[in-house]
Parts: C-alpha cells; sequence; structure tokens
C-alpha cells in the first residue's frame, strides 16, 4: 500500500479542492454529505485516481522514477476546467506553473520538481508522432490515455454523459462506437511495452462491451433477414 507522505496529501488535497469546485461549477449541483456541498460526480478527480493507480504500477514495471510519475499523474490535470472550450487550451502549461507552489514544503525532493513539469506540460494530445522522452515524460502520457480505456473508464464515460444533450442508451451507444475508432489509435500510439499490452486488454474488453450493448439495443425488427 502507497503511504499517504507529505507531498501526496498536498497534492491529492490540491486537486481535491481544484475539481469539487469546478465541478459543482460545471453540473450547478451537488449533495450535502456529512456537512460538506460535493458534486454529483467529480470527473476529473476520478479520471486523476485512474491515473495515479496507474503511474504506481508503471513507473517500476518500467524502471521510471516513481514519485516523478506519480506526482506529475496527482497534477496533469490540476488547471483544466470541465468542458472549457474559450480560447487555447493552456492546461498543461497552467498545471506545470502550480507545481512548485503545490510542493512547496513538503518532502518532495526538489531535484526532481523539473522532471514532473516535463511530465506534465508534455502530456496532451491522443496521438503521437514519436515516442516521448524521457521515460518519466512517456510513462505519464500513457497512464493519462490509460485510463480513459477500460472498465473504470465506461463508469466515468457514463456519469459524464448528462453533459452531452440528448442523453439516451442509444446515444450512448453511438458515442462509444465513435471513441472506439479513437481508442484503437491511442493504443497504438502508447510508449511503453507494458501500457501496450494494458492497453490491449482494455481495448478489446471496451470493444467486446459495446458489441454486447448494440446486439441489446438492436430491434429485431428493423434487423434484415440473414
Amino acid at each position: 500500500m502507497t503511504q499517504p507522505t507529505p507531498w501526496r496529501m498536498a497534492c491529492e488535497l490540491t486537486l481535491r479542492r481544484f475539481s469539487d469546485a469546478d465541478s459543482i461549477r460545471f453540473w450547478g449541483i451537488g449533495h450535502e454529505v456529512e456537512g460538506a456541498y460535493q458534486p454529483i460526480f467529480n470527473y476529473r478527480f476520478e479520471h486523476t485516481y485512474a491515473a495515479v493507480l496507474l503511474a504506481r504500477w508503471l513507473a517500476p514495471a518500467t524502471g521510471a522514477d516513481l514519485d516523478v510519475v506519480e506526482c506529475a499523474a496527482w497534477l496533469h490535470d490540476v488547471a483544466k476546467r470541465l468542458k472549457d472550450l474559450q480560447g487555447k487550451d493552456t492546461h498543461a502549461q497552467d498545471a506545470s506553473a502550480k507545481v512548485e507552489d503545490i510542493l512547496a514544503g513538503t518532502d518532495f525532493p526538489s531535484s526532481k520538481i523539473a522532471a514532473v513539469r516535463h511530465a506534465i506540460e508534455h502530456h496532451v494530445g491522443l496521438k503521437l508522432t514519436k515516442r516521448l522522452e524521457p521515460l518519466e515524460t512517456a510513462c505519464l502520457w500513457d497512464c493519462d490515455k490509460l485510463s480513459k480505456i477500460g472498465a473504470a473508464s465506461l463508469i466515468h464515460f457514463g456519469c459524464i454523459s448528462g453533459a452531452f444533450q440528448p442523453i439516451s442508451t442509444g446515444e450512448i451507444l453511438k458515442r462509444g462506437e465513435a471513441w472506439l475508432d479513437l481508442a484503437r489509435t491511442i493504443t497504438a500510439c502508447f510508449n511503453t511495452e507494458p501500457a501496450r499490452e494494458e492497453g490491449r486488454r482494455r481495448l478489446a474488453f471496451i470493444e467486446a462491451h459495446y458489441a454486447q450493448l448494440r446486439r441489446e439495443w438492436s430491434d429485431p425488427m428493423e434487423m434484415t433477414p440473414p
């Protein structure tokens, strides 16, 4: 079990505060839980935590620096707002600029901050034309994109479907099948071999999921007889 070190707690707390507030802004509604106002679904935190879990697996599997990859995973989207379509997307640069302040006074090695910032600044985009370097930067890209493929990603996708109107099973199926083409492109772009292997497993899972959903949601009366 990963120990809750001061730097990890600082990263998680900063992300939680930012993403909770942004989720409430986005949804315009929340729930009161034990005296605290919480969003109906905090996509940014859930996605980030998925990336963190992957970082804790992928960094040791590839020999990358775990501190760098995990810290970058915690903070890579700490400045990204939900459905913010105004102007140029600068969330990677904005998140990078926050790193030193977030880690100030914690036990995170100052000598590794530059590597964290480099990884964050290069995590954007859903496809690559060449492998990223150094290894820690490559691992963050892989973790970020792997978190968008698989069982957990289906939960995240379903929970935010209400943001895309109209919402229906048919629309979710349509968007999911469209996403599969991009998921295949992502899987072909992973930097590291462990990520490529895991990506293929996850891709097969979501392909099977949408194939099953298609079978369940097809009207027999509209099917062409064999």
